[in-house]
């Protein structure tokens, strides 16, 4: 054993021990922080793998494989960050989302300055939350109709009734409202959605909200696809 593995072995050693001095609890702290978590995280990172295996052998042929990226540096990253993320996360939406990401990274690379931010953000945010993200995304570019009537900001008209479009309501996606609230206060705090009802004073804090470009690039990364070249009708 060399120094730095007997350094980490005293210092694991201290930490049990530590932990172990608790009145009541120690002895479980200690069981679930030195074993359990550790096979939980493994147990967690081979059914990813085994679900890999499936999803590859049914869904991609050999030939869509960029085998000369697969043997990049870069993806080296990748698979490692991807692996990290699948043994912290417990929920199957979000460890199925990176299963589509790794696999589109393997087939159709995407180059952006920001995959350990996208990631982490797909690691956090739940399937509702990317709806949203999308419903804004197809208003942006015209696939949903937007019947929103403003005012201009600064403008305050008592005869005008301020009007905005139904995807801008709650119940568009079927949550409540202080979930929906939620939701859309989270994407904004990761940049995803921008709030643009700011100095609109006939309408309240994230009432329009609006997709930056931050937001597009994250979905255009999670979904390995071109939404300039989309032919969704307009609903």
């Amino acid at each position: 054993m060399d120094t730095k593995d007997i350094v980490k072995s005293t210092g694991i050693s201290l930490t049990k021990g530590a932990i172990g001095a608790i009145p009541y609890v120690g002895t479980l702290l200690n069981e679930i922080f030195f074993e359990n978590r550790g096979r939980l995280k493994q147990e967690r990172v081979n059914r990813f793998i085994e679900e890999l295996k499936i999803y590859i052998s049914k869904e991609v042929n050999q030939n869509q494989f960029d085998f000369d990226y697969i043997k990049s540096e870069q993806f080296s990253d990748l698979f490692e960050s991807i692996i990290f993320r699948i043994s912290q996360n417990r929920s199957e939406e979000k460890l199925h989302r990176l299963k589509k990401v790794l696999v589109n990274q393997m087939t159709s690379p995407y180059e952006t300055d920001y995959t350990e931010t996208f990631l982490d953000i797909a690691s956090k945010i739940n399937e509702k939350q990317i709806e949203i993200l999308n419903t804004h995304r197809k208003a942006e570019y015209g696939q949903i109709k937007n019947e929103d009537k403003l005012l201009d900001r600064g403008i305050l008209d008592a005869n005008h009734t301020v009007e905005v479009s139904n995807f801008r309501d709650n119940e568009y996606y079927k949550l409540e409202k202080a979930q929906y609230m939620f939701y859309v206060q989270d994407l904004v705090s990761k940049s995803l959605l921008l709030d643009d009802s700011i100095n609109r004073l006939s309408t309240r804090p994230y009432t329009i909200l609006k997709i930056t470009a931050f937001g597009i690039e994250f979905l255009r990364f999670i979904e390995n696809r071109s939404f300039e070249s989309d032919s969704e009708s307009i609903t």
